[in-house]
């Protein structure tokens, strides 16, 4: 609901009185430091409690007016349409530019992520029976534990450029899956 006119006028006269006698003679007394209990802030606080009722009001009254609510209507009802072009311009772009950059998509990196998953909860796994049958039997043989090690090595080396997998995203390496570098150093 809008305002009758005569208390918009009287809107217009409290913020002409504020901001043209109260403001200023607040400003005058805290220039020559004779202000008592923060007059200056008690006159912006009026002040912008006045101009926040006669804006709400002239706003309300535009809102009112049939052409020009029709006309802000149109505005944002255009706009909404125009981001949906947008975004759907800017989604066909980049997933046409994406792969082509060779760039991973975010499915990808998804995948890969529970992929590392995976192999942190076998590893974690792995640790834990190791440190059980440690417990159990003591007795390591080093000529084992140095070829195991060269058997996870030589899987590294070949995870790096192996010919059945396409380039990953890092450049120079190539992309083996977690289950084949798995198999390879397993005992």
């Amino acid at each position: 609901m809008s305002q009758p006119k005569p208390q918009l006028k009287n809107g217009l006269l409290a913020l002409a009185e504020v901001a043209m006698v109260d403001l200023p003679a607040a400003v005058t007394l805290r220039a020559f430091k004779a202000e008592k209990d923060g007059e200056l802030q008690k006159a912006g606080l009026e002040s912008y409690a006045v101009a926040t009722g006669v804006v709400t009001d002239l706003t309300n009254r535009a809102y009112a007016n049939r052409p020009f609510a029709s006309f802000g209507a149109r505005i944002i009802e255009r706009s909404m349409r125009t981001q949906r072009v947008v975004d759907a311009f800017t989604g066909a772009f980049f997933a046409a530019l994406w792969p082509s950059i060779g760039l991973p998509m975010a499915t990808d990196i998804e995948a890969l992520r529970r992929d590392v998953k995976a192999l942190r909860e076998e590893i974690r796994a792995t640790a834990y029976e190791k440190d059980a049958t440690d417990a159990d039997s003591a007795n390591y043989s080093r000529d084992a534990e140095s070829a195991r090690e060269i058997a996870i090595r030589e899987a590294a080396l070949g995870a790096r450029a192996h010919p059945d997998f396409e380039d990953a995203s890092w450049v120079g390496w190539r992309a083996l899956p977690a289950v084949e570098v798995r198999n390879r150093v397993r005992r």
